[in-house]
């Protein structure tokens, strides 16, 4: 079975820690919280019922907050959750006594306001204020009906436009400070993958220029002594150029196992070309591993007539082709972008 990881956040979210294991766990904990306050201020109601689905209605809105993905938030989570506080309020005051026996009783403005603020910095300030403004109503609502007055009800709620003008400030100053937080790490990861890029090629280089000298220097002192060479000498330095003519036109078939096999193949009289059209270029490396040790196999393998390996151009159906012609007939291997062998 293949597990799909979920990308990290790369939004306020993420400046918040909103995915992080913490997060869950002050959100666990402010459930239990308010989960309390419900149960220790229920003197004098009339059923409890009401107060156990508006607490539902509370808690889901308050996980949704670092639930549900997105910047801002999804329209349809969005109402959900700035209806939730004036939901849970309409169910809750509807069975508590009039008035109040204990202040706390009217808990129900505070823990939807938290949602509310938390909309804001993500994004759906709006939103926050019409709920506001939703609770607002519904406490007015109950004041009226409850002979206490609009405005008893409705004061109870306009106390918490403060938390929630902080929380849109805050969301004014710190989600274009998130965007540039995330352009820098961008830049940052851009720069350090071209630095590191410069340095495989440094290293590369490096290393090519090593085996040039292993494999070319013997020979070049050889011609400077001005001596007559002999017939493995003159092998050998047909076989060193035609090593030096694949590293140059066939670099991602350049490995010493390619090598030493094309070497041996050429002193038994085999033609051996190899070709790069910079096919493999992006491809994984189990998959170019594959390819190269099938080549390799082959030209170990062969002993007379023509072997030729190619890295076909990118957008070919194919990657690769092996082709062999020999005593005992002409056959062709192809390997698809996966690495696997398809015979022709």
């Amino acid at each position: 079975m293949t597990t799909v990881s979920r990308a990290a956040p790369r939004d306020i979210t993420a400046i918040l820690g909103m995915h992080t294991a913490a997060a869950k766990a002050v959100v666990a904990v402010y459930i239990v919280a308010i989960t309390i306050v419900a149960f220790e201020t229920r003197q004098g109601i009339s059923a409890f019922w009401p107060i156990a689905v508006g607490l539902v209605v509370l808690a889901a809105g308050t996980i949704a907050l670092i639930a549900v993905p997105g910047d801002p938030l999804p329209l349809p989570a969005t109402i959900c959750m700035a209806s939730a506080g004036a939901i849970a309020s309409a169910l809750m005051l509807w069975v508590m006594p009039v008035p109040l026996e204990v202040p706390l009783q009217a808990w129900t403005h505070g823990a939807g306001t938290t949602i509310l603020c938390f909309m804001a910095v993500r994004g759906r300030w709006i939103s926050a204020c019409w709920g506001l403004l939703a609770m607002a109503m519904v406490y007015g609502l109950w004041g009226a009906l409850t002979d206490q007055g609009f405005v008893f009800g409705a004061v109870m709620v306009a106390i918490d436009g403060g938390p929630l003008a902080m929380a849109i400030l805050l969301s004014f100053t710190l989600r274009p400070s998130g965007k540039a937080v995330f352009a820098l790490r961008d830049a940052a990861t851009a720069r350090i993958s071209a630095l590191s890029a410069a340095q495989a090629a440094a290293e590369e280089r490096d290393a090519r220029l090593r085996q040039l000298d292993d494999i070319a220097r013997p020979l070049l002192e050889r011609i400077a002594t001005a001596e007559q060479f002999t017939a493995e000498e003159s092998e050998a330095f047909e076989l060193v150029e035609a090593n030096l003519r694949d590293r140059l036109r066939a670099p991602a078939l350049t490995t010493p196992d390619i090598d030493d096999a094309a070497r041996v193949a050429r002193s038994r009289g085999v033609e051996v070309i190899l070709i790069d059209d910079h096919g493999m270029d992006a491809t994984p490396e189990d998959v170019q591993d594959a390819v190269r040790a099938r080549v390799a196999e082959t030209l170990s393998a062969a002993h007379n007539g023509d072997v030729c390996a190619r890295v076909l151009p990118p957008g070919r159906a194919t990657l690769a082709s092996i082709y062999v012609h020999d005593s005992t007939g002409t056959r062709r291997i192809t390997f698809d972008h996966d690495g696997a062998e398809v015979r022709i």
